[in-house]
């Protein structure tokens, strides 16, 4: 059996402006064009970002401004994205040069951070809450307190906008005040206001979604021509499973698959008819809280990945795709000497990054598996070692790179 496992890079193999650059890219210039008038436009056009966007983007921004401006599907990003918390800190995220990759795990990890320093902040704070005036302690990591308390201080400056909140957070030192907090309501490790503090976040993030959605397959996957198929993968004789990690169609939209090739969309596929209620894209966090304190996940529990592949139903074909190849293993067995492979899984485009370490070790130490990773270069290639160690632990991976017939396979993409 050959399964192709597929990140965001394989998107991006096939210039496909699928990165998290290009997305905000097109949210900057989307509002600038809707509200602009001819010389306006004449301007936006010849600006060094505005030419840094893909070709076919630059050529949708400049049609479609040609034309009505009814259009139900950008009206409603825009509506969504123009005062998002997540697109606002993403984008004060590069202005300041601190996201660093082209991957949607970049987003992740920003996203990681923010629900972290949220988590130690209200873990801080309720602990603070219990203790007298006098004997309260000062949080022992300044840096992620106060960037707990600034992510909440603006989060509480939209709620008060929107009448969810009567006033602003109060976010003075519980420490430095002689005041019985566990009375007042207008702090954010109270409990009310820490829900709603966290609700809003996760209503934000599911607009996210929503946007990136309409951007995927209603401006991308419209408008940009894939001209290149991908001569790595064609040499792949047959593709029995797809197991894919984006959020988009492009290998069913250009290769000439088989009517009986299975696919599996880990982290949903993005369908502009589909609402927020219902939309089933994936964009979280894993492997990041203290597992110690049970029930303060479980407060940020919406933003984890698991939580939402099982809430939006994906991810879940590649675990009856294993029982088959764990079948089959075990009825070949014994007519088969020890070191001979059954079935291959090439990796192609995916950063093997531990925010999905629950799927990927299970792929990777698949027994009778033989595990090709493709990578784009020297740098790639140490990335991968790198995360692999993370993965499944430096004696595995020594132990199954080497040898005549090596589990582990590592193979340069053909350029």
């Amino acid at each position: 059996m050959n399964i192709l496992v597929i990140g965001n890079g394989f998107d991006l193999a096939h210039k496909l402006p699928t990165s998290y650059k290009d997305f905000l890219g097109f949210i900057t210039y989307v509002n600038s064009f809707y509200n602009s008038n001819v010389k306006d436009i004449d301007i936006y056009k010849d600006a060094p970002n505005f030419k840094a966007l893909n070709i076919d983007i630059q050529n949708y921004f400049l049609k479609k401004y040609a034309l009505n401006k009814d259009d139900q599907f950008i009206n409603e990003l825009i509506y969504l994205s123009s005062d998002n918390i997540w697109i606002k800190y993403f984008k004060k995220c590069i202005e300041k040069n601190k996201i660093k990759g082209e991957n949607w795990i970049d987003f992740e990890s920003e996203i990681t951070k923010v629900v972290k320093s949220l988590e130690y902040l209200k873990k801080h704070n309720d602990y603070n809450s219990q203790l007298t005036p006098g004997n309260r302690k000062y949080a022992s990591n300044y840096i992620m307190y106060e960037n707990g308390k600034n992510f909440m201080n603006d989060v509480s400056c939209k709620l008060v906008e929107k009448n969810i909140l009567s006033n602003k957070l109060d976010y003075e030192n519980i420490v430095d005040s002689k005041v019985n907090y566990t009375n007042l309501e207008n702090n954010f490790f109270c409990k009310s206001n820490s829900n709603k503090i966290i609700s809003e976040l996760n209503n934000e993030l599911n607009n996210l979604i929503r946007c990136l959605e309409i951007y995927l397959d209603y401006v991308v996957r419209e408008n940009v021509k894939i001209s290149n198929k991908l001569d790595d993968i064609e040499k792949i004789n047959k593709i029995d499973k797809l197991i894919s990690f984006n959020y988009s169609y492009t290998f069913k939209d250009i290769y000439d698959v088989k009517e009986e090739t299975e696919y599996d969309y880990i982290h949903g596929v993005a369908d502009k008819n589909k609402d927020i209620e219902k939309n089933n894209m994936v964009l979280g966090i894993d492997e990041y809280l203290d597992e110690k304190n049970k029930n303060i996940e479980l407060d940020f529990i919406q933003f984890k990945k698991y939580y939402q592949r099982i809430y939006k139903n994906t991810g879940c074909k590649y675990k009856k795709c294993l029982e088959e190849i764990e079948e089959n293993n075990h009825i070949f067995s014994k007519s088969i000497s020890s070191n001979t492979f059954l079935n291959n899984i090439y990796f192609y485009g995916h950063s093997l990054d531990i925010t999905d370490k629950d799927i990927l070790q299970e792929l990777i130490m698949l027994p009778k598996s033989q595990i090709t990773i493709f990578y784009y270069s020297k740098n790639d290639y140490k990335q991968k070692i790198s995360n692999l160690v993370r993965l499944i632990g430096q004696d595995y991976l020594n132990s199954n790179v080497y040898g005549s017939n090596p589990k582990i396979i590592f193979k340069e993409i053909t350029k």
